[in-house]
C-alpha cells in the first residue's frame, strides 16, 4: 500500500511541501483520495482518505481550519492537501502549528497544480492502475517512431520531447558534451553547458549516473533534474537531462519517458551509423593513400590529394598510433575494450582541432586501431599529446598511449611514418610498455632494406628463418617470438625467461627446437645478425 511518505518521496511530487515535521499518519496507507470544499466532509469520506482542497470557504477565516483538522482526525483521514495561490495566499501559522501539535499531516500544493489532475495521478499510484498513462505512453512511442521514419535530426527530436514534457531538456554524448538542447537554452544568459558541467561534476563525485538530484540554476537557486541514460552503447550511454521534472504534467509518466527514450536510442544509433559510414570512407581513403605511397616509391600522390577528406598541401606529415594502455596485455579485445577504443576515436575526432589545427583521425573497424595524422609542424608534439591524454581522461576512463612515427616533408612518404608508428605500437604491445609517448627510432642498418624489391626481401627472410619466417601455426609463432626476445636479450636464458614469464628450461627447450628448424646455432655473431635482420624485415612486411 502507498503512504503519504511514499508519495512525497516520488520525483513527480517533489514540489508538494509537508508543513509539519512529524506525524505517524505519514506512514498510514492511503485507500482513497477526495476533493472537497465543504466543512462537513468528515461524514462522507472513508477511513484512510487523503483530502485535497483549495480551502476557499476558509479564505477570510483560516482559523476555522482547526476544527476541520479535528473532524478529519475523528474520521481517520491520513492528511489534508491545501492548494495555495487562488484563494489562500499563504497558510496561517496558527493552523500549521496546530497540525504539528496534533500530528496531522498538512500538505502545501502549489498553484500550478490542477486538483483534478493531481487526484488522478495519486489514485493511479494508490490503486496501481495506469490506463491513461499507458495510452499516452503508446501515443508518445508512435509520435517518436514517426520521427525516426522521417529521419528527424537530434535537434528536432529533443525539441519535440521538450514540448511533450513541457520542461527544458538537454542531450549529452557519452563524454558529457552537449549534442543538442531545447529552445529554453537559446538565451545566452541561460546556457545549457552551465547545467551540463554541474551534472558532470555531480556524477564524477557521486558516481550516480542516473536518477534525480539537485543542482543550481543560473540564479544560484536549487533546481531538480532527472538524468536518464540512453543506451546506444552498452558501457558508454548518452544522457538525457530533464530540468524541473516535477513540472511534467499528467498523464506523462515514467513509462512514457521510457518509451520516448527507447525510440531516441534507435535514432541516435541510426545517426551514428550514418556518421560511421562517412568515417569508414575516410579510413579507406587513408589506406589507399598508404598503399599508393608504398607502391610508388614515395612519390607525391597528386591524384589522391583530396581536400574533401581534410588533406592539405604541407611540408610536414606525421602519423601517430593511439591506443589504450590497459588493452595492451589482451590477446583479444573484449566488447568493453572495443567500445572504449570507439569512444576514444570519437572524442579525438570531435576535439582534434584544439590540439592540431589540420589533424585527421582515422578509426579502423576491423583492427580497432586509431591513427592520428598531423599535417603541420606542432610547436611541441609531446606537450600536445600529453594535453590530449590529460583532457580525454577527464571524461572517459582512459589512459591512452601514443606510438609516434617520424615526420616527413612529402605526403608520398606517409607510408613510412605509418609503418613506423605501427612498428612502435607492436613493440609496445609485445613488451606491454605503457610509457605515454614512444617515438620510432631508426634501427641502424635496417633502414637500408627499405628500398629492396619485395621478392628479394621475402627470399632472404625465408632462407634465414625457414618455417619461422611467416608462421601460421601457434607453436611456430611462439618459437618465433621466443627467438626475437632471446636475441634482444643478448642470448641470455634468464633474461629471456623473465621477459616471457616462463621457466628457464622452457626457454632452453625452445632454443634447441629453433636451432633444429634453422640448422644453425643462433648465438654466433654472423648468424644472429642475419636472424635479427630477417625477423625485423618479415615482421615489417606483414604490417
Amino acid at each position: 500500500m502507498t503512504s503519504l511518505k511514499d508519495l512525497l518521496n516520488l520525483p513527480r511530487f517533489s514540489d508538494l511541501t509537508l508543513l509539519n515535521t512529524t506525524s505517524d499518519r505519514l506512514d498510514y496507507p492511503i485507500k482513497s483520495v477526495e476533493i472537497t470544499e465543504t466543512p462537513d466532509i468528515e461524514h462522507y469520506i472513508t477511513e484512510d482518505c487523503f483530502l485535497l482542497s483549495t480551502a476557499m470557504v476558509y479564505k477570510n477565516q483560516q482559523t476555522e481550519l482547526i476544527p476541520l483538522i479535528d473532524s478529519l482526525i475523528q474520521a481517520k483521514a491520513v492528511g489534508l492537501g491545501i492548494k495555495v495561490g487562488r484563494f489562500l495566499g499563504t497558510l496561517d501559522a496558527a493552523v500549521i502549528h496546530y497540525a504539528e501539535e496534533v500530528g496531522f499531516p498538512l500538505i502545501l500544493i502549489p498553484d500550478q497544480y490542477s486538483l483534478g489532475s493531481l487526484l488522478h495521478q495519486i489514485l493511479d499510484i494508490v490503486w496501481g492502475t495506469r490506463h491513461e498513462e499507458l495510452s499516452f505512453a503508446l501515443d508518445i512511442q508512435k509520435r517518436f517512431s514517426d520521427l525516426l521514419i522521417q529521419d528527424a535530426s537530434n535537434k528536432v527530436i529533443i525539441e519535440q520531447f521538450s514540448q511533450m514534457v513541457k520542461t527544458p531538456v538537454i542531450l549529452l554524448n557519452p563524454y558529457w558534451r552537449i549534442l543538442t538542447h531545447s529552445i529554453h537554452f537559446n538565451d545566452s544568459n541561460n546556457r545549457a553547458d552551465y547545467y551540463a558541467y554541474q551534472i558532470y561534476d555531480h556524477v564524477k563525485h557521486t558516481d550516480k549516473q542516473s536518477g534525480s538530484f539537485l543542482i543550481q540554476d543560473v540564479n544560484r537557486k536549487d533546481i531538480h533534474i532527472s538524468l536518464i541514460p540512453i543506451k546506444v552503447h552498452e558501457n558508454f550511454p548518452h544522457y538525457l537531462i530533464i530540468l524541473n521534472p516535477e513540472h511534467i504534467p499528467y498523464p506523462i509518466s515514467n513509462f512514457a519517458i521510457e518509451q520516448a527514450s527507447m525510440v531516441l536510442s534507435y535514432i541516435l544509433f541510426k545517426n551514428e551509423r550514418v556518421a560511421d559510414s562517412k568515417y569508414a570512407q575516410e579510413a579507406d581513403f587513408y589506406k589507399e593513400l598508404i598503399d599508393y605511397s608504398a607502391q610508388n616509391h614515395h612519390k607525391e600522390p597528386d591524384r589522391l590529394m583530396n581536400a574533401k577528406f581534410g588533406y592539405i598541401q604541407s611540408n610536414y606529415y606525421q602519423v601517430v598510433h593511439v591506443y589504450e594502455s590497459s588493452l595492451l596485455k589482451l590477446s583479444k579485445l573484449t566488447p568493453y575494450g572495443e567500445e572504449l577504443l570507439l569512444m576514444t576515436s570519437r572524442w579525438l575526432r570531435h576535439n582534434i582541432k584544439q590540439y592540431f589545427s589540420d589533424g585527421l583521425v582515422f578509426y579502423f573497424e576491423q583492427s580497432k586501431e586509431i591513427m592520428l595524422m598531423i599535417q603541420a609542424k606542432p610547436d611541441n608534439l609531446n606537450e600536445s599529446l600529453t594535453k590530449i591524454r590529460s583532457d580525454i581522461a577527464k571524461y572517459l576512463p582512459l589512459n591512452i598511449v601514443f606510438s609516434v612515427g617520424n615526420a616527413y616533408p612529402n605526403l608520398g612518404q606517409i607510408s613510412q611514418s605509418h609503418s613506423q608508428a605501427h612498428l612502435v605500437y607492436e613493440e609496445r604491445k609485445a613488451q606491454q610498455e605503457v610509457t605515454p609517448i614512444m617515438a620510432y627510432e631508426n634501427k641502424g642498418v635496417f633502414h637500408l632494406f627499405n628500398n629492396l624489391e619485395y621478392n628479394d626481401v621475402r627470399f632472404f627472410c625465408q632462407t634465414a628463418l625457414k618455417d619461422l619466417a611467416y608462421p601460421e601455426e601457434a607453436s611456430l609463432i611462439e618459437l618465433r617470438k621466443t627467438l626475437h626476445v632471446y636475441l634482444n636479450s643478448q642470448c641470455e636464458i634468464a633474461r629471456t625467461a623473465g621477459t616471457l614469464f616462463v621457466h628457464r628450461n622452457t626457454v632452453k627447450y625452445r632454443i634447441q627446437r629453433i636451432e633444429e628448424i634453422l640448422g644453425l646455432t643462433v648465438n654466433t655473431p654472423e648468424d644472429s645478425l642475419n636472424l635479427r635482420l630477417a625477423l625485423e624485415l618479415s615482421e615489417e612486411e606483414q604490417k
